[in-house]
């Protein structure tokens, strides 16, 4: 591999600042790391990784002087590469590549590589490039921001699922060939992302309204917005040919395949809580399926809440060649209509007068049916522990078993449970 002339930047008087490289890198469960292009990166063939970024890369016992080979995967090329600690007073790790590789930057990117070469300037607006560790070690998959991959034809990917199907996560990883973990998984063979909406564990408001799902942008903590790189691929998506592939799951490790999907409108803001239950400005992405109108499992959004859904996902199946209980492989999660889906028991007939239990306020409408429209709740939730009993459990209008779940405050809690003294 060709040595570079490591210019100015490398010299011991820059004024070298790690936090500059630091800020420019960013990781994802998956994992994936994520490397904001610069100058160096389109002029030199190199980028420092910074020390928050070294554990990805494996190289935290790399000793000065020393330099471990990596190989870049972009579709079903490969490039060689290497990491190398410097032998400086103060060694820097950095990253260098082949002059192949140098060539397909160019080839994505030719308006950054004349920018780099016209002005000394950084920029805020060059794009990502995105790094996925492979089962091999050193070999990482490449995929670009902002640009398909050089040649690259439409992904062919029949997706060997049909809606309904609920698979483990070490199966939807080995049929995609994404991350294990994280709500946004790049899969190159697939040509998306993987979407995993997971309601037993997320604190995001994801949901189906009138057979459109309403998914809570990334970005745990603040105000989120559509520059961040995921919601900015969402917004993108159908102009850029990314296709996306929706997971929900009900029931921990059970991942429920509802279908592709693409973005049905323009995303809009809303309130939601975060970990810590503060409220803030999240971007809510509305996304339809594209191959069929309605989700497998069709629930009605007003009758069954993300909490009922955990107490009522017990499956049985009739089929006698189905896979015995426990095994997730082939299985499927029938619609809430079906005779397969094991109903769990009323709340008893006396709590359902029609009234909220805790604002004590008649139910806001009726249903079709003519029965006063209340919402179950479990007072200690089911997602942290708790039973599915008549003590655990009370009827709640809309608004109340919102606020439960946004800010589920004490008194409000003993008042439930009062109920039942």
């Amino acid at each position: 591999m060709h040595e570079h002339n490591t210019g100015p930047h490398e010299d011991e008087s820059d004024g070298f600042d790690e936090d500059f490289h630091s800020l420019s890198w960013s990781l994802e469960p998956g994992p994936v790391a994520i490397k904001k292009t610069d100058r160096s990166f389109f002029l030199f063939r190199e980028t420092i990784i910074p020390e928050k970024i070294r554990d990805f890369f494996a190289i935290g016992d790399l000793q000065p002087g020393k330099k471990r080979a990596v190989v870049f995967w972009l579709e079903n090329q490969q490039f060689d590469a290497f990491i190398e600690k410097t032998s400086h007073l103060s060694p820097r790790t950095r990253m260098m590549w082949n002059a192949d590789f140098a060539a397909v930057l160019r080839t994505v990117y030719p308006r950054w590589l004349e920018f780099f070469k016209k002005s000394r300037e950084e920029s805020n607006e060059t794009p990502s490039v995105y790094f996925t560790r492979r089962d091999m070690a050193g070999h990482y998959d490449v995929a670009f921001e902002d640009a398909p991959s050089p040649g690259a034809v439409p992904v062919e990917f029949p997706v060997p699922l049909k809606p309904g199907d609920t698979i483990d996560n070490e199966t939807l990883r080995a049929i995609f060939h994404c991350g294990a973990e994280g709500t946004m998984r790049r899969s190159l063979k697939a040509g998306g992302f993987v979407i995993v909406s997971d309601h037993t564990s997320s604190p995001f408001e994801d949901t189906w309204v009138n057979n459109f799902f309403h998914y809570t942008g990334r970005g745990l903590g603040g105000k989120q917005g559509i520059s961040l790189p995921e919601n900015k691929i969402l917004v993108e998506s159908k102009t850029r040919g990314v296709r996306l592939y929706l997971f929900e799951v009900f029931v921990p490790g059970h991942y429920v395949y509802m279908g592709e999907v693409e973005p049905s409108d323009k995303p809009f803001l809303s309130r939601q809580p975060d970990r810590e239950k503060n409220l803030r400005e999240v971007c809510i992405f509305p996304l339809k399926l594209t191959g069929q109108k309605r989700p497998p499992l069709h629930y009605r959004e007003l009758e069954e809440t993300k909490e009922e859904l955990l107490r009522r996902k017990t499956f049985t199946s009739s089929d006698p060649g189905s896979p015995a209980p426990g095994s997730l492989k082939g299985r499927r999660m029938h619609s809430a209509a079906s005779p397969q889906l094991k109903q769990e028991p009323l709340v008893p007939a006396h709590a359902q007068r029609g009234v909220c239990q805790l604002c004590n306020q008649p139910a806001p409408f009726s249903t079709r049916n003519g029965e006063p429209y209340l919402e179950t709740h479990h007072i200690h939730w089911l997602s942290k522990g708790g039973e599915d009993v008549r003590e655990n459990t009370v009827f709640l209008c809309p608004n109340c078993h919102r606020k439960m779940h946004v800010l589920d405050l004490p008194e409000d809690v003993a008042r439930l449970k009062s109920r039942f003294l």
